[in-house]
């Protein structure tokens, strides 16, 4: 199991104990199945989550009968969407179990409370969300402009845990590429 969200705070900021005392008091562990929803596209979030064990799948809506496979969230990382979070406006992206999953949770009205007993806690969270965006995003661009068996070669290196913990056809949606050629081209690297 992954360090607990305590553990992983302290590589931004050195923390008191009173104020370890408080944020492990603040969240519970919480766990999910693969596949449940733990954020609706269209709905306010209402919590923040630490992965402790286990994958997130950030979705997007699609034409398709399946919601897009946007990215996926791995342990030892915060996830909400905060900007819905904040200003309880709809989120447009969804989250789901990807795989089985325990998390640290936390809802909006405690997160709030938080915030007024630890004021540090909003900045450094606030940090931590554009540190995780500009990897996000680097990790989205290395995918563009490459055929799709580089893609997928590309996500052995970068996102290696993904394939032994979430289903093929949400990783062929990550990528960009039909079931079909994801499976050939798995047999082809074989």
């Amino acid at each position: 199991m992954s360090a607990s969200h305590v553990e992983y705070l302290q590589q931004f900021k050195i923390l008191s104990a009173e104020e370890k005392q408080i944020l492990q008091e603040s969240f519970h562990a919480v766990h999910y199945k693969a596949g449940e929803v733990l954020c609706h596209h269209g709905k306010v979030t209402q919590n923040l989550f630490f992965i402790v064990q286990g994958i997130l799948k950030i979705t997007v809506p699609s034409d398709q009968d399946r919601d897009h496979s946007y990215f996926f969230m791995e342990e030892n990382q915060f996830m909400s969407f905060l900007y819905s979070l904040y200003d309880n406006i709809p989120a447009e992206q969804g989250l789901e179990a990807a795989s089985d999953v325990i998390v640290m949770e936390i809802n909006r009205k405690n997160l709030f409370i938080l915030f007024e007993k630890l004021p540090f806690f909003r900045s450094l969270l606030d940090k931590i969300a554009h540190l995780t965006m500009v990897e996000m995003i680097n990790i989205k661009n290395s995918y563009l402009g490459v055929k799709s068996s580089e893609r997928y070669s590309k996500l052995l290196t970068l996102q290696p845990g993904l394939v032994l913990h979430v289903p093929l056809i949400d990783i062929a949606s990550y990528l960009g590429i039909t079931a079909q050629s994801l499976s050939r081209i798995r047999r082809s690297i074989r």
